[in-house]
């Protein structure tokens, strides 16, 4: 009986002790705590923080700026009959003015030769390269039947805009509000 009394005293005791408050000092050099301070090396292994890595390229170019990305342009595709002597189906399609065409092709041939030939040192390459691009693909839906509305304010009217707004101190930005202006007679 005197064993089960002290075995009950012991844990009794162990039960009322408090942990140290001390902090014992970790042995070599990873420990995470040493002499209560705590060491930078103590996590080997784990990935550094965003401070102590390098920082790439893009994200060093991007540091301050706010990069809004815009919401996503639903487009429906077009639709095809089952036969070839069926009619093709445009959703929210335009109509060319044809006696506008003629200004429009004037002004857009001015803004592409000024954009090939770096007529601007406010746009970059890869800026330059995208826009002429999207250009491109935009002039040669509006020469089919039934260009589609969404496609060209996707692929001529948002790049006009952005190039009359950016550039509008230089010739690529008044070349771009006018074909703007040509694009938006020439829509019906």
């Amino acid at each position: 009986m005197a064993k089960k009394k002290s075995i009950a005293k012991r844990s009794t005791k162990a039960r009322k002790r408090r942990p140290s408050t001390k902090r014992v000092a970790a042995k070599g050099k990873g420990g995470a705590y040493q002499s209560g301070a705590f060491q930078p090396g103590a996590f080997q292994g784990l990935p550094p923080s965003a401070s102590q890595r390098k920082l790439s390229p893009v994200v060093q170019s991007t540091v301050g700026e706010v990069i809004v990305i815009p919401a996503p342009i639903p487009i429906t595709p077009t639709v095809y009959p089952d036969s070839p002597q069926g009619t093709v189906i445009v959703e929210n399609y335009i109509t060319i003015n044809a006696q506008s065409v003629q200004n429009f092709n004037i002004q857009m041939d001015a803004l592409v030769k000024q954009l090939q030939f770096g007529g601007s040192n406010e746009i970059s390459g890869d800026v330059c390269a995208q826009i002429l691009s999207e250009i491109t693909a935009g002039r040669a839906l509006l020469e089919g039947p039934n260009p589609s509305r969404d496609l060209i304010d996707l692929l001529l009217v948002r790049p006009l805009k952005y190039l009359a707004e950016k550039a509008a101190g230089a010739i690529i930005g008044t070349l771009a509000g006018q074909a703007l202006e040509a694009l938006l007679k020439m829509m019906m």
